[in-house]
């Protein structure tokens, strides 16, 4: 058995259910090609899936810690650490059929409590103008508001028109997009590189272009009927 097919028999005992039909790129390449791995350790470890969600949640806030005293590769180890136990969290809800909506919830909250303390850190930490350290965190959340609000609640009720490129790469289970798990790998290159500061410009400049290009499919959809 080559390694290819030893890799997905191992992933297939660990990962019992498709996740959502498509991904981003980060993830379907990256992140799920890995945590698998992180799901046999905790399920090897007996820990339930709320004390993994608990860990991941604690290894994102201590990660902004290392780069609050600019120990730099630790904290960027220590984000993707958190990126892949959260992925781990789900994987072993579903292997171990222990779905709950506490965890849900848990898993909610520290999502969102990982993404400002560690987003507010990069903002305040790193020598960049303060009008960039402001649209860095507005365009996050920006971004976040405009797309759960109105984007996706509208994908929803419509049947999309979209440009053929995105539709090849949705075709392949690919989202084309810029999400918060490839905004933590940017972080975690640009503290290796300690260059944190082009990483802030470059999710301005991507995440403004992300949300308005699916704002803009949206109104096309809407008005070009």
């Amino acid at each position: 058995m080559n390694i290819t097919k030893e890799y997905q028999v191992f992933k297939n005992k660990y990962i019992v259910q498709q996740r959502r039909e498509h991904e981003y790129a980060i993830n379907r390449y990256y992140a799920h090609v890995i945590d698998p791995f992180f799901t046999k350790i905790v399920y090897d470890l007996k820990l339930t899936p709320n004390m993994v969600t608990i860990i991941a949640g604690f290894l994102g806030i201590v990660a902004s810690v290392f780069f609050i005293f600019d120990y730099w590769i630790t904290g960027a180890i220590l984000l993707q650490l958190h990126h892949f136990m959260d992925g781990a969290d789900g994987n072993l809800a579903r292997l171990t059929n222990n779905c709950s909506a506490l965890g849900a919830k848990l898993d909610k909250f520290f999502d969102q409590l990982v993404r400002i303390v560690l987003f507010l850190t990069v903002a305040i930490i790193i020598d960049v103008p303060l009008w960039a350290k402001i649209l860095f965190i507005v365009t996050i959340y920006w971004d976040l508001f405009i797309v759960h609000y109105y984007i996706l609640p509208f994908m929803r009720r419509n049947k999309m028109k979209r440009a053929k490129w995105k539709e090849w790469f949705l075709s392949k289970g690919i989202i084309p997009g810029f999400d918060h798990f490839t905004i933590f790998f940017l972080i975690s290159l640009g503290a290796i590189v300690q260059r944190l500061d082009v990483v802030i410009y470059l999710v301005i400049i991507l995440k403004n272009i992300d949300w308005l290009y699916r704002l803009w499919e949206c109104l096309k959809t809407q008005y070009l009927k």
